[in-house]
């Protein structure tokens, strides 16, 4: 489950690489919105018309499965952008995103964001490997679901949230049993074991 495969562009990376009307344009499009622990910021389905990224706190994306257990896909850092997968599919979000911690979100029209990126190659480069990145991830994270023991995907996403999410020693987390379990789909109590 190698979730660092690459690093994500982020917005503010993507936003350095437009001009200066285009961000002036886009800008023109922004709301922010805060969201407590527990909110859902979207669920699954929801039609895409914003671009999204978290300015502050942390998220988690996920696929609810047929029973009552949840996949979690990854975690969502501060500046990382989201809802670019569902407005070129079907114009529908594939997961849902809820807030682990206290979040504060700004929402850009993702038409107008799509627009600049056609226009602006550079844009249009980090968006398409975001794209990449995120799909890398994915294929990462089935090979080790499907492959690896238990024990094994425990410390794996362990070493993810270290070096990825908190970047301390000891780690402080703000997600609990169930979301580890749901990262590297297993019961919560093998992951209390």
């Amino acid at each position: 489950m190698d979730l660092s495969v690459n690093s994500l562009s982020t917005f503010q990376e993507i936003f350095g690489l437009m001009t200066v009307k285009e961000k002036n344009v886009l800008e023109k499009t922004k709301y922010e919105v805060d969201y407590k622990k527990g909110e859902i910021i979207y669920k699954k389905g929801t039609q895409t018309s914003q671009l999204l990224f978290l300015t502050s706190g942390l998220a988690k994306s996920y696929i609810d499965a047929s029973t009552d257990r949840i996949l979690i896909i990854r975690l969502i850092k501060p500046y990382e952008i989201l809802g670019i997968l569902g407005s070129y599919v079907g114009k529908q979000e594939p997961y849902s995103v809820m807030a682990v911690e206290d979040c504060h979100c700004c929402f850009y029209d993702i038409e107008i964001y799509k627009d600049i990126a056609r226009g602006n190659s550079k844009v249009y480069d980090k968006l398409v490997e975001n794209i990449c990145i995120h799909t890398l991830q994915c294929y990462s994270k089935f090979l080790s679901l499907s492959q690896k023991y238990v024990n094994g995907r425990l410390a794996e996403v362990l070493l993810y949230l270290y070096n990825d999410i908190y970047k301390t020693n000891p780690l402080k987390l703000s997600i609990n049993k169930f979301d580890i379990a749901d990262i590297i789909s297993t019961s919560e109590d093998t992951v209390t074991r």
